[in-house]
């Protein structure tokens, strides 16, 4: 992957690529000085087709944000792809939440532009030094919404797992919005579902290689 310097891509067009995802338009309605603040801890990076972004394993804190293009995503070495990434969508938010190593390889599928963010900002949840808890409240729903969806997915594969029955158990918060003790409880909500996942996703790995030892 390649830096982009604000010359390759003005202050401009970068913003209007990431004013396009979700994430950020909510902070620029909320507070427009943190929307700054986080493109000034950011990254913009570019990577040519056929590029890894991502490798399974790999410990790294990066959240990234896809701009422009397209990727995929990759379990184990069979080369099936899992998923694809479109604009606007987050990649790599499970390792963020459970502090494991990167759980699939990502690739470009097409020249992508992405943006990156050091996770290390938002670990310490009670710490509103530099991002304040309104735009941590964003970040943590974004989180959750997005391992959430994941689980959603796999549910619709294959709708009779018996995990499933651990989606339906797991707490939902109906408190008080917009205040810490949701900040805390969306927190916890993020690690408990991407456990979850990563139980589901581990369950999968090991039926794929016991469908190809049959073969």
């Amino acid at each position: 992957m390649q830096k982009l310097s604000k010359i390759e891509y003005s202050t401009e067009a970068l913003q209007r690529l990431v004013r396009s995802v979700t994430f950020f338009k909510d902070i620029v309605q909320v507070n427009p000085s943190q929307f700054d603040l986080l493109l000034s801890v950011s990254e913009f990076v570019q990577a040519q087709a056929g590029e890894t972004v991502l490798q399974k394993g790999n410990q790294d804190q990066v959240l990234y944000f896809l701009l422009k293009g397209q990727m995929s995503v990759f379990s184990e070495d069979d080369g099936d792809s899992l998923n694809i990434i479109n604009p606007g969508e987050v990649f790599g938010a499970l390792s963020m939440v459970t502090g494991r190593g990167r759980s699939a390889t990502v690739k470009a599928e097409t020249d992508v532009v992405l943006l990156g963010i050091d996770f290390k900002y938002f670990r310490e949840v009670e710490d509103f030094s530099l991002f304040s808890m309104e735009t941590k409240l964003i970040a943590y729903r974004m989180m959750l919404h997005n391992i959430r969806w994941n689980l959603e997915l796999n549910k619709m594969q294959d709708p009779e797992n018996p995990l499933n029955k651990k989606l339906l158990k797991l707490p939902i918060y109906k408190g008080e919005k917009g205040d810490k003790e949701e900040l805390m409880a969306l927190h916890e909500q993020s690690r408990l579902l991407a456990e979850l996942l990563c139980e589901w996703n581990d369950a999968k790995k090991v039926h794929r290689k016991n469908i190809l030892s049959e073969i």
